[in-house]
Parts: C-alpha cells; structure tokens; sequence
C-alpha cells in the first residue's frame, strides 16, 4: 500500500514539474502574467504593405551556342601554297580561305582547250560534207514527195466515190433480202383477213408518208434520201401485200426461196466492197505517213550539228575547269573562323578539315523546362539571357521553337531561344542562366518573401497592432522570389515584420532597434523597410 501511495505521488511531482516547465517556456522571463511581470519587447524592423508590379519567372541554366557551325574541307589533295585567313577572322561565303596547288590541272585546262578547238575543226570539215550530202537527199525526197501528194490527192476522190457507190450498194442488197425474205415468209405462212388489213393499212400508210416527202423535196425542205428512204419503205409494204393478196404457187415458193439467197448473196458482196474500201483507206493513210517522213527528211539530216566528239570534248574541258576551280577552298556560309587545322605547306585532302566557321551573328540557347511551366510558354515569347560571364548585365532573346514531347526521364521540354549578338560578347559554349515570365500581375499587394513564415500547414506573418506582435494567416500568389503576391489576410498601409522574427510570438511587445522603448500604437507605421538581420537565418520559408 505504502509502494502505491510513493509511486503516485512521485507521479503527481512530475506532472507538476513538466507544467512548471511548459509555463516558463511560455514565458521567456522567467514570470508570467500572473505574478504582475510584464513579458521584455522584441526588437523587429517594419515594412509598410505595398502595391506594386510583380511577375512570375521561370528560370534554366543553358549553353550558348552558335546559330550555325561547319568545318570546311578541301575538295582537293595537294600542298597548300597560300593561306589567306587567320583564326578570328571574319569571311563572307564564297570567298577564298585559301589555294592548293594547282599547275597540274592548269595544264589539265590547256589541253582540254586544244582538245576540243580540234574536234571543232575536224567537225567543220566534215559537216559541210555531211550538208551537201544531205542537201542532195532532201531534194530527191522533195520530188518523191511531191509526186506522193498528186497521188494521194486522186486516191482520196476515189477512195470517196467508192465508198458512195459501196454504201449504195450496201443498202440495196439490205432492201433486197428484206424484201425477198418478206415474200418468202408470207408465202410460207399463207394470209389472214387480219393479216391482209394489216398488210393494206402499212402500205396505205407507207404511200401517204412518200407523197408527203415528195412534196416536200419539191420544195428543197427534205433531202433525196429520205424521199428514197420512204420509197423503199412503200415499195416494201406494197410487195408483202400483193404476196398475201394473190397467194403463192409453189413454182413461186421456189423463186422466192431463189431470189432470198441471190440477195443474200449480194449483201456478202456489198459488206465485201465495204472491207476494200477500209483497205484503201489505211493504204491511203500510209501513204500520208510516208510523205511526211519524206518532208522531215531535211530537217533529219541538218540535226548533225552537235557532234559526239565535241561533245565530249566540251565535257573534258568542263571537269578540267571544275578540278582547278576546286583548288581555291571557299567559305560555304558568311561566319567567323573559329578554329584551324593546317598551315602554310601542309597537304591538304578532302579527308582532313581545314578550317571551321561559326555564325555568332545570332546564337542560339536551348534550355530544359519544367514540364509544369512548359504551358505558359510559347514561340515568341521574350526571354532574358544572363551569362555567367557577365555579372549583373543581361540580354534579350526570343523563344523560337519548342519541343513537342517532353522528357520521360527529367519531366523537362527543350525550348530554343535565339539572341542578337552584333557585338559578339556572347561567344559560343558560355554559361547562362535564362529568364521567362510566364505571368504577370500589375497593382498588386506584395510582400518581401523573407517576411513570410510557415508553421505545419499555415502560411502567416506578423504585423504590428498597439505596440505587439500580431500574427496574421495569409494566401500568397505568385512569386519572383524577393517579393511575394498576397491574395488574402492583409490591409494596404499595414506595418509587416520582416525582420527580428526568432522570439516573436502573438501578442509579444515590440520595439525598433534605437526606439527607446517599446512601440505605442501604431509607432511604427512611417518606418522604412530594412535588410532582415542575421537572427532570421532559422526560420522556415515558403
């Protein structure tokens, strides 16, 4: 009994001490309220809250690099005889860096030259020859074509008649089995009463139609052979009902049967002449060919100016020319000479760079951004350019391409940034840091961002009410890092702390260093903002 009665009162005595403890830690000088002590004023700076311009910024660190770069080689081997360029020099492209060797293919030249002013010689000889010859063919193939074009002018007009007189022909024999086979078939079959009236009203009809075209033809309003057309169609009607009026004997059965295939007969001969006149109309098409070819035949023979000879001649000139022309090394773009690789006596080859040219006259910068900044960004956006190499001095640039895919393993998307560099100060391969403000906001609150605190998951600050310390929850936008936006949770004028934060706590008296004394009301509303002091390191930040 006596253990459980020492074991609680030992446990009353260390309550009684940790509250004891927690009291004096909730008063740092040593007493509290309770015992009629006033807790000592803390020593801060001040900053009146301000409306002011403020933009959200995305930096990278990036390379310079040239626009374009390229390393020029000779095109040609042989020694290098004359150097006209030096590193750092500027070249303009076309212009010749320097000369190789080159009295071989200068005699190349030459003899190229005299080969083809012989060929030229050669071939005047013989293409005056060649001309008269021609000349000579051309005049008997103009008689042969002349001669050509008489005939063919008399076979077209018979060739014309003809297929008048076949076509004649053609349709006679049509008519002609029409009616025999018409006959013949009413003969076979023998008339009806109905038959006959039919037979009588076609021919009565067909009559009626002749007489009209008759009259018309008279009067030049239709042509002949729709008057023939319409005679041959009486003529028709009219046979087929004399058949089935007057009936057919057999002797008859039998000429009619006769004159059927005699017409049939005649049809076969008239398609026949048909075919012939096709003949001759492709006889007559290939003699037209044949005269045209007679006519080109002139043409034909003077096409022999260009020679093969010459030809050949005019192509070996040509790559002589080429090959000493190619012992000049020329620039391929307009740039400075960066670096280079031979010297005065040196052999060149078209497998050793000779020298490389840089354009600095824009360069260029890719960076890496955050994916989650990458939407603010687009083509045309101004970016400022800080190189390490120039302290406290800044370029701008433009944003001219951005990548369409993002980097799996960094959560990065390449932009490419393109600066003026008239003056050359940003030399390819330095070190920069780029700058993009994707967001700006004008008028607004702001705040040093020292002044703001973090406390588990509430931002506050502290500003000054009647002489103390007030501790006051905010909502921050955006940030460039020295000044921070506040949405919420301060008041324009408001006197911030922005230093002397490590013993503040709500409801601390404060004063200002060289105050004299603790801070009435409002005392220090007029007081400029200061540096924080060395006492802040230890606080947490956003």
């Amino acid at each position: 009994m006596k253990k459980i009665i020492i074991i609680v009162a030992i446990i009353i005595l260390l309550i009684g001490i940790v509250i004891y403890a927690y009291t004096r830690q909730r008063q740092p000088s040593g007493g509290g309220a309770g015992f009629g002590r006033e807790l000592p004023s803390v020593p801060v700076e001040t900053a009146p809250v301000t409306n002011s311009d403020i933009a959200k910024k995305v930096t990278a660190s990036a390379t310079i690099n040239a626009r374009a770069e390229v390393e020029v080689y000779p095109k040609q081997t042989g020694e290098l005889v004359e150097l006209l360029i030096d590193k750092g020099d500027r070249v303009k492209a076309g212009q010749i860096l320097a000369r190789i060797e080159s009295t071989v293919f200068e005699i190349q030249v030459e003899q190229a030259k005299a080969d083809l002013a012989g060929a030229k010689a050669t071939y005047e000889k013989s293409s005056s020859l060649a001309f008269v010859s021609a000349e000579a063919n051309f005049q008997q193939a103009k008689g042969s074509f002349d001669r050509l074009q008489s005939l063919l002018k008399q076979a077209e007009l018979d060739l014309q008649l003809q297929e008048k007189q076949a076509d004649a022909q053609n349709k006679k024999a049509e008519a002609d089995l029409r009616i025999a086979q018409a006959r013949l078939d009413a003969a076979v079959s023998g008339a009806r009463t109905q038959e006959m009236e039919q037979a009588r009203v076609r021919m009565e009809n067909a009559k009626s139609n002749l007489d009209r075209l008759e009259a018309l033809s008279e009067k030049k309003l239709v042509s002949r052979d729709q008057v023939e057309a319409a005679q041959l169609q009486y003529d028709i009607y009219k046979a087929q009902f004399s058949l089935l009026e007057e009936g057919t004997r057999p002797e008859e059965m039998e000429v009619l049967k006769a004159q059927v295939e005699a017409a049939e007969t005649s049809l076969e001969s008239a398609k026949s002449n048909m075919a012939l006149v096709d003949i001759k109309r492709a006889s007559l098409e290939a003699a037209k060919a044949q005269a045209d070819g007679a006519q080109a035949a002139f043409q034909e023979a003077t096409v022999a100016k260009d020679a093969a000879s010459v030809q050949r001649a005019e192509a070996t000139l040509k790559m002589a020319q080429q090959y000493l022309s190619d012992c000049a090394i020329k620039a391929p773009m307009s740039g400075i000479i960066s670096q280079r690789f031979l010297d005065k006596g040196d052999v060149a080859s078209p497998s050793r760079p000779f020298v490389t040219i840089v354009d600095m006259d824009v360069v260029k910068i890719e960076a890496k951004i955050p994916a989650r900044d990458i939407v603010d960004i687009n083509i045309g956006d101004q970016a400022t350019i800080k190189p390490d190499a120039y302290p406290g001095e800044s370029f701008t640039g433009t944003v001219t391409n951005i990548s369409p895919v993002i980097d799996r393993a960094s959560q990065t998307c390449d932009i490419e940034i393109e600066a003026s560099n008239p003056d050359y100060k940003l030399k390819p391969g330095m070190f920069t840091r780029v700058e993009l403000v994707t967001l700006e906001h004008e008028d607004v609150p702001v705040i040093p961002t020292d002044a703001i605190l973090k406390e588990d998951e509430q931002t506050f600050v502290y500003v000054v009410s009647d002489g103390k310390a007030l501790k006051k929850e905010v909502t921050t936008g955006i940030s460039d890092g020295v000044k921070t936006e506040i949405l919420l949770g301060l008041e324009p004028d408001q006197e911030l702390i922005v230093a002397g934060h490590s013993n503040l706590r709500d409801g601390v008296p404060v004063t200002l260093p060289g105050g004299g004394g603790e801070m009435g009301g409002g005392t220090g509303v007029d007081q400029k903002m200061q540096t924080p002091g060395p006492g802040d390191a230890g606080r947490r930040r956003p």
